[in-house]
């Protein structure tokens, strides 16, 4: 999960290069929603930034006519999306996958941290939202999984909201948690992640960090992962001296953070494995350990 700046580009700019080379008839039709259009981006970055995107439940309404919402969804996905389509310039530049000069970039899915970016996501889908189609601060750089796991998804109470990269940053705290599982048998280790909320934040807020959690699915995800960074880590411990483990471990989760957000899959992880006693006195090489300690979630510094 990463704060991203807002896009710079104007919505009423963006729809009106996007409806440009429409044939006579569709652009007359498309040009009678620009102001509405322009109003749609308004109210929805005020309501963005007051974490009140639940409340937008009037202008879902706006268009009325299947027809209209359909030709404002098609703005997207035909005069945004389509290669050599009037806005696809718009549209590479939003979602930053490549420079000025055409080389490909290697940028984070803000969503998740883990997936590289391949599309954009509407964080208020169009299709409830029609006029939000093409309006940019709706528009979030995502990889695949994220945007598929989401689909239509939308907000019906404030602590529904996942986070918006663009109006919310909460990387001054790590609130992403992760414990370990000790294996049982011949069970592997695995880890959980979850939401450890600062002691000060509100319940609405530790509810929209869950939400975020749930609607992406990220804790199983992320433990689809860990397993290959689990096997590296205990393969350099065996050469390594018992009291330097701890250290190496809080090194790499140090490692992790990205441009200073602790709120990582892989700062989570290291920091769980550096203080699990369990684990750091032997538990990385021994199969069985025969005991399964699930630590209660609010008890993780």
């Amino acid at each position: 999960m990463q704060h991203l700046d807002p896009p710079a580009f104007d919505a009423r700019d963006v729809y009106t290069t996007c409806i440009a080379n429409a044939r006579f008839r569709t652009r007359k039709r498309l040009e009678a929603f620009t102001d509405d259009v322009a109003d749609a981006a308004e109210v929805y970055e005020g309501a963005a930034r007051g974490q009140a995107l639940h409340t937008l439940t009037g202008l879902a309404a706006q268009p009325h006519a299947l027809a209209n919402r359909k030709v404002l969804e098609g703005v997207y996905t035909d005069r945004m999306v389509r290669e050599r389509s009037p806005g696809r310039r718009i549209y590479e530049a939003l979602r930053g996958t490549t420079d000025d000069e055409g080389r490909r970039r290697e940028n984070r899915c803000p969503l998740c941290g883990e997936g590289l970016v391949t599309t954009l996501d509407h964080h208020l889908p169009k299709s409830h939202y029609p006029l939000l189609s093409v309006v940019p601060v709706n528009l979030v750089p995502a990889c695949g999984d994220c945007n598929k796991i989401k689909l239509d998804t939308i907000p019906s109470s404030a602590g529904d909201q996942t986070l918006h990269p663009y109006f919310d940053d909460f990387s001054h705290y790590a609130w992403l948690r992760a414990r370990i599982r000790r294996p049982r048998g011949s069970e592997k280790l695995s880890v959980k992640f979850f939401v450890a909320p600062h002691p000060e934040w509100d319940a609405t807020l530790t509810a929209r960090l869950g939400s975020h959690l749930k609607v992406f699915d990220l804790d199983f995800r992320y433990s689809l992962l860990v397993s290959s960074h689990i096997a590296a880590t205990n393969h350099e411990l065996m050469i390594m001296p018992s009291k330097y483990i701890a250290p190496m471990l809080a090194r790499r989760a140090e490692g992790w953070r990205c441009r200073g957000n602790p709120n990582t899959m892989g700062c989570a992880l290291f920091k769980a494995l550096a203080a699990d006693e369990w684990y750091v006195n032997g538990g990385w090489g021994d199969p069985s350990p025969g005991v399964n300690l699930d630590y209660p979630e609010g008890n993780l510094d």
